[in-house]
Protein backbone atom coordinates (compact mmCIF):
# COMPACT_ATOMS: atom_id res chain seq x y z
CA UNK A 1 0.00 0.00 0.00
CA UNK A 2 1.33 3.23 -0.91
CA UNK A 3 2.07 5.60 1.59
CA UNK A 4 -0.85 8.61 1.90
CA UNK A 5 1.88 10.65 3.58
CA UNK A 6 4.43 10.08 0.44
CA UNK A 7 1.73 11.15 -1.88
CA UNK A 8 0.46 14.23 -0.05
CA UNK A 9 3.90 15.84 0.30
CA UNK A 10 4.54 14.79 -3.26
CA UNK A 11 1.70 16.73 -4.11
CA UNK A 12 2.15 19.18 -2.02
CA UNK A 13 5.64 19.86 -3.31
CA UNK A 14 4.92 19.66 -6.80
CA UNK A 15 2.73 22.70 -6.05
CA UNK A 16 5.47 24.60 -4.65
CA UNK A 17 3.60 26.85 -2.11
CA UNK A 18 0.52 26.87 -0.18
CA UNK A 19 -2.99 27.70 -1.95
CA UNK A 20 -4.11 30.60 0.30
CA UNK A 21 -7.40 32.63 0.50
CA UNK A 22 -11.29 32.03 1.26
CA UNK A 23 -12.23 29.99 -2.09
CA UNK A 24 -14.44 27.76 -1.73
CA UNK A 25 -13.11 25.16 -4.18
CA UNK A 26 -11.31 22.46 -2.68
CA UNK A 27 -6.98 22.42 -4.19
CA UNK A 28 -6.20 19.40 -5.33
CA UNK A 29 -2.41 19.69 -5.11
CA UNK A 30 -2.42 16.48 -3.22
CA UNK A 31 -4.53 14.34 -5.21
CA UNK A 32 -7.29 14.37 -3.50
CA UNK A 33 -5.38 12.63 -0.46
CA UNK A 34 -5.72 14.41 2.70
CA UNK A 35 -5.38 13.43 6.51
CA UNK A 36 -7.89 14.60 9.31
CA UNK A 37 -5.36 13.29 12.69
CA UNK A 38 -6.98 13.55 16.04
CA UNK A 39 -5.12 13.89 18.68
CA UNK A 40 -6.00 12.52 22.40
CA UNK A 41 -4.79 13.03 25.26
CA UNK A 42 -4.89 14.59 29.00
CA UNK A 43 -3.05 18.26 29.47
CA UNK A 44 0.09 17.61 29.69
CA UNK A 45 0.33 14.64 27.79
CA UNK A 46 2.40 15.94 25.02
CA UNK A 47 -0.01 16.43 22.01
CA UNK A 48 0.91 20.23 21.37
CA UNK A 49 5.22 19.71 20.88
CA UNK A 50 3.61 16.56 18.72
CA UNK A 51 1.52 18.54 16.55
CA UNK A 52 4.21 22.26 16.67
CA UNK A 53 6.53 19.78 15.28
CA UNK A 54 4.34 18.19 12.58
CA UNK A 55 3.79 21.71 11.72
CA UNK A 56 7.09 23.02 11.44
CA UNK A 57 8.45 19.58 9.08
CA UNK A 58 5.18 19.14 7.01
CA UNK A 59 3.61 22.41 5.96
CA UNK A 60 0.95 20.80 4.31
CA UNK A 61 -0.53 19.93 7.55
CA UNK A 62 -1.81 22.67 9.71
CA UNK A 63 -2.10 22.79 13.22
CA UNK A 64 -5.56 23.58 14.35
CA UNK A 65 -5.18 24.29 18.33
CA UNK A 66 -7.60 25.28 20.25
CA UNK A 67 -5.96 27.60 23.39
CA UNK A 68 -4.58 29.51 20.31
CA UNK A 69 -7.83 30.02 18.63
CA UNK A 70 -9.94 30.63 21.88
CA UNK A 71 -13.05 28.21 21.34
CA UNK A 72 -14.36 25.17 19.41
CA UNK A 73 -15.92 27.17 16.62
CA UNK A 74 -12.67 29.12 15.46
CA UNK A 75 -11.11 25.44 15.59
CA UNK A 76 -13.54 24.10 13.64
CA UNK A 77 -13.26 27.23 10.89
CA UNK A 78 -9.98 26.82 10.31
CA UNK A 79 -10.12 23.07 10.16
CA UNK A 80 -12.45 23.43 7.44
CA UNK A 81 -10.96 25.97 5.46
CA UNK A 82 -7.46 24.36 5.28
CA UNK A 83 -9.29 20.96 4.13
CA UNK A 84 -10.88 23.15 1.82
CA UNK A 85 -7.54 24.39 0.82
CA UNK A 86 -6.30 20.69 0.41
CA UNK A 87 -3.90 20.78 3.27
CA UNK A 88 -4.48 17.95 5.86
CA UNK A 89 -4.90 19.01 9.36
CA UNK A 90 -3.98 17.97 12.79
CA UNK A 91 -6.46 18.64 15.17
CA UNK A 92 -4.81 19.71 18.58
CA UNK A 93 -6.75 19.63 21.32
CA UNK A 94 -7.77 17.29 24.57
CA UNK A 95 -10.52 15.44 22.55
CA UNK A 96 -11.49 13.60 26.02
CA UNK A 97 -14.39 11.77 24.97
CA UNK A 98 -16.63 10.58 21.83
CA UNK A 99 -18.65 13.15 22.03
CA UNK A 100 -15.70 15.95 21.48
CA UNK A 101 -14.18 13.88 18.69
CA UNK A 102 -17.27 13.22 16.86
CA UNK A 103 -17.05 17.23 15.49
CA UNK A 104 -13.99 16.20 13.55
CA UNK A 105 -14.96 12.75 12.31
CA UNK A 106 -17.87 14.55 10.79
CA UNK A 107 -15.78 17.19 9.48
CA UNK A 108 -14.01 14.76 7.80
CA UNK A 109 -16.41 13.01 6.52
CA UNK A 110 -17.04 15.95 4.31
CA UNK A 111 -14.10 15.28 2.43
CA UNK A 112 -14.75 11.96 0.92
CA UNK A 113 -10.64 11.54 0.43
CA UNK A 114 -9.59 12.73 3.37
CA UNK A 115 -8.53 9.67 6.14
CA UNK A 116 -9.33 10.26 9.84
CA UNK A 117 -6.39 9.32 12.20
CA UNK A 118 -6.17 9.31 15.93
CA UNK A 119 -3.07 9.26 17.97
CA UNK A 120 -3.81 8.34 21.48
CA UNK A 121 -1.02 10.36 24.20
CA UNK A 122 -0.82 7.24 26.47
CA UNK A 123 0.83 9.80 28.93
CA UNK A 124 0.69 8.47 32.97
CA UNK A 125 -1.66 11.02 35.14
CA UNK A 126 1.42 11.61 37.03
CA UNK A 127 3.38 12.25 34.49
CA UNK A 128 1.10 14.96 33.05
CA UNK A 129 0.90 16.56 36.47
CA UNK A 130 4.78 16.78 37.14
CA UNK A 131 4.63 18.79 33.42
CA UNK A 132 2.15 20.96 34.58
CA UNK A 133 3.91 22.19 38.43
CA UNK A 134 6.92 23.52 35.97
CA UNK A 135 5.03 24.82 33.14
CA UNK A 136 5.56 28.25 32.75
CA UNK A 137 4.28 29.78 29.01
CA UNK A 138 0.84 28.18 28.09
CA UNK A 139 -1.73 30.44 26.54
CA UNK A 140 -4.83 29.99 28.66
CA UNK A 141 -2.75 28.04 31.47
CA UNK A 142 -1.31 30.42 34.07
CA UNK A 143 -0.74 28.66 37.13
CA UNK A 144 0.41 25.34 38.31
CA UNK A 145 -2.77 25.38 40.51
CA UNK A 146 -5.35 25.93 37.50
CA UNK A 147 -3.39 23.32 35.60
CA UNK A 148 -3.62 20.98 38.19
CA UNK A 149 -7.51 21.35 38.45
CA UNK A 150 -7.93 21.10 34.73
CA UNK A 151 -6.25 17.78 34.70
CA UNK A 152 -8.02 16.26 37.08
CA UNK A 153 -11.65 17.39 35.67
CA UNK A 154 -10.10 15.63 32.51
CA UNK A 155 -9.22 12.59 34.00
CA UNK A 156 -12.31 12.57 35.17
CA UNK A 157 -14.29 12.97 32.25
CA UNK A 158 -12.08 10.94 29.70
CA UNK A 159 -13.19 8.43 28.02
CA UNK A 160 -10.83 6.76 24.93
CA UNK A 161 -11.67 6.44 21.53
CA UNK A 162 -13.93 3.11 21.04
CA UNK A 163 -14.19 1.27 17.00
CA UNK A 164 -17.65 2.39 16.86
CA UNK A 165 -16.47 5.70 16.25
CA UNK A 166 -15.80 6.35 12.92
CA UNK A 167 -12.00 6.56 12.70
CA UNK A 168 -10.10 4.89 10.09
CA UNK A 169 -6.76 4.21 11.89
CA UNK A 170 -5.21 4.72 15.46
CA UNK A 171 -2.38 4.23 17.59
CA UNK A 172 -0.90 5.32 21.27
CA UNK A 173 2.11 6.99 22.02
CA UNK A 174 3.40 6.90 25.48
CA UNK A 175 6.58 8.82 27.12
CA UNK A 176 8.53 5.38 26.35
CA UNK A 177 7.95 5.64 22.80
CA UNK A 178 9.38 9.36 22.34
CA UNK A 179 11.23 10.17 26.10
CA UNK A 180 12.33 14.15 24.53
CA UNK A 181 10.43 16.42 23.95
CA UNK A 182 11.40 17.84 20.85
CA UNK A 183 10.72 15.98 17.35
CA UNK A 184 12.95 15.77 14.36
CA UNK A 185 11.55 15.41 10.91
CA UNK A 186 12.76 12.15 11.06
CA UNK A 187 10.68 11.17 14.36
CA UNK A 188 7.07 13.14 13.35
CA UNK A 189 7.15 10.81 9.86
CA UNK A 190 7.69 7.73 11.68
CA UNK A 191 5.28 8.61 14.28
CA UNK A 192 2.95 9.04 10.90
CA UNK A 193 4.45 5.98 9.30
CA UNK A 194 2.88 4.03 12.24
CA UNK A 195 -0.13 5.21 12.01
CA UNK A 196 -0.20 4.57 8.38
CA UNK A 197 0.86 0.85 9.26
CA UNK A 198 -1.56 0.14 11.71
CA UNK A 199 -4.61 -2.06 11.25
CA UNK A 200 -7.19 -0.92 9.45
CA UNK A 201 -9.78 0.24 11.93
CA UNK A 202 -13.27 -2.65 11.68
CA UNK A 203 -16.21 -0.35 12.69
CA UNK A 204 -18.29 -1.72 15.61
CA UNK A 205 -21.60 -0.66 16.54
CA UNK A 206 -22.56 1.74 19.06
CA UNK A 207 -23.13 0.89 22.15
CA UNK A 208 -27.07 1.95 23.78
CA UNK A 209 -26.40 5.70 24.95
CA UNK A 210 -27.75 6.84 27.98
CA UNK A 211 -30.21 9.38 27.21
CA UNK A 212 -29.37 11.62 30.30
CA UNK A 213 -25.43 12.09 29.48
CA UNK A 214 -25.13 11.22 26.36
CA UNK A 215 -22.75 8.10 27.25
CA UNK A 216 -22.75 4.46 26.74
CA UNK A 217 -25.12 2.99 29.30
CA UNK A 218 -22.31 0.66 30.17
CA UNK A 219 -20.16 3.61 31.05
CA UNK A 220 -17.75 1.49 33.10
CA UNK A 221 -17.94 -2.32 31.00
CA UNK A 222 -14.21 -2.17 29.58
CA UNK A 223 -16.28 -4.25 27.27
CA UNK A 224 -17.41 -0.88 25.86
CA UNK A 225 -14.69 0.79 25.11
CA UNK A 226 -14.77 2.90 28.40
CA UNK A 227 -12.60 2.54 31.79
CA UNK A 228 -14.57 2.45 34.89
CA UNK A 229 -12.46 5.01 37.08
CA UNK A 230 -11.35 7.89 33.94
CA UNK A 231 -8.20 8.51 32.78
CA UNK A 232 -5.16 5.80 33.46
CA UNK A 233 -2.79 6.23 31.01
CA UNK A 234 -2.39 2.69 30.06
CA UNK A 235 -4.14 0.18 27.86
CA UNK A 236 -4.87 1.78 24.67
CA UNK A 237 -4.53 0.46 20.90
CA UNK A 238 -0.55 0.50 19.93
CA UNK A 239 -0.37 0.65 16.58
Amino acid sequence: MASIISSIYSGWQSAGAFITGADDTKNDINGGEQVVLILVGLVGSGKSAFAAALEEHFPFFRRCNQDDLGDRRQVEHLARNSLRQGLSVCIDRTNFNESQRAYWIDIAREYPKASRWVIVFDTPYEVCAARLRERTSHPTITSPEQGLSILARFASDYRPPAVHEGYDRIISLSPSDHSSSTYTKEDVMGILQRVQNSPQVTRAAAPHADRRWGQPSRRGDHRQGYPSEGYRGRGYPSG
